[in-house]
């Protein structure tokens, strides 16, 4: 909680974390509601200008684990990998990918499971240059354990053992093609 500056609106009965910007400046919240998965955010919030995290994630190094919502890759940070970002939905602008190419090497796509998701990685591993591009897999052909549909619904065990097992870029499109 103190890591991630989280925060409880009771007005909108969310869970709330501010947004920053590459450089580690506040530009905004993301609110998630406590029953469901009921999303707000901050008016004016430049998502597509920022990776949520990625002020943190660029100080560890070269390498980086993507991921769909805030509140994945404060679960992944628990799981004990701080290097994670969050494109806050599932869509990725031109600036989001001009951040992953300026600041990291390699690129461990988590990206939700269902079709969405995988979409997403997708367009994520297509728009990146000279990048060593892998895919979380919990073992060969599987994506992730349980039917879970993103980190949120894994144990720390299990997110681990899917970025150690993750796969080139070239052999998750053979399982999918």
């Amino acid at each position: 909680m103190d890591y991630f500056r989280l925060g409880y609106s009771e007005n909108m009965d969310m869970v709330i974390t501010p947004v920053h910007s590459p450089d580690g400046i506040p530009i905004g919240l993301v609110g998630r509601s406590i029953e469901g998965k009921s999303f707000k955010n901050s008016s004016n919030l430049p998502k597509s200008k920022t990776l949520f995290n990625i002020h943190r994630a660029k100080k560890v190094g070269d390498h980086v684990i993507i991921v769909e919502s805030n509140f994945d890759a404060i679960r992944i940070h628990q799981a004990g990998f701080p290097n994670v970002v969050a494109t806050l939905g599932g869509h990725i602008s031109h600036d989001n990918i001009n951040l992953l190419n300026r600041y990291f090497n390699r690129i461990v796509i988590m990206t939700d499971s269902d079709p969405a998701g995988r979409e997403l990685g997708m367009n994520i591993a297509n728009k990146l240059r000279n990048k060593d591009i892998l895919w979380a897999s919990h073992s060969y052909g599987k994506i992730y354990p349980n039917n879970a549909k993103d980190a949120g619904d894994m144990s720390d065990e299990e997110i681990k053992t899917c970025i150690k097992n993750a796969v080139s870029d070239i052999e998750y499109r053979s399982w999918n093609p």
